[in-house]
């Protein structure tokens, strides 16, 4: 493919983190979007003897993804690290949260040149490994 992502358009971020979800899985796609510059991704940490298990965290701004490795998804609204709101976010809702964030951090950026690289070639990558 030769046409550019627009990494401001969600739709389009979303259709993506669609397909890098079913391919590469939470954890491919959470290095993934580690690469795009102003989204903070933090991977999962699994708990040990006397530590809790943390999830994983992708944020932009004023909003938190909390997706921890067993049960659902929570979207947190965070101001002067204060959790305003909680929402649960469903499976089948959570490409277009993420795809929500990345375009969030962006544009807050000013980084859509390099997240267009990354994006896009990530799309042709995922287009590439699909069978015939």
């Amino acid at each position: 493919m030769s046409d550019l992502l627009d990494p401001t358009d969600p739709v389009a971020v979303e259709a993506v983190l669609t397909r890098a979800l079913q391919a590469l899985g939470r954890p491919g796609t959470l290095d993934q979007l580690a690469l795009l510059q102003g989204l903070t991704v933090r991977p999962a940490r699994p708990g040990g003897l006397f530590r809790r298990a943390e999830p994983a965290v992708v944020a932009a701004g004023d909003r938190a993804l909390q997706w921890p490795t067993d049960g659902p998804a929570v979207l947190d609204h965070v101001v002067g690290a204060v959790v305003l709101a909680s929402d649960a976010v469903a499976p089948r809702d959570l490409p277009g949260i993420l795809a929500a964030l990345v375009v969030r951090a962006v544009t807050a950026a000013g980084t859509t040149d390099e997240a267009c690289v990354a994006l896009t070639s990530l799309r042709d990558a995922l287009a590439s490994s699909e069978p015939e």
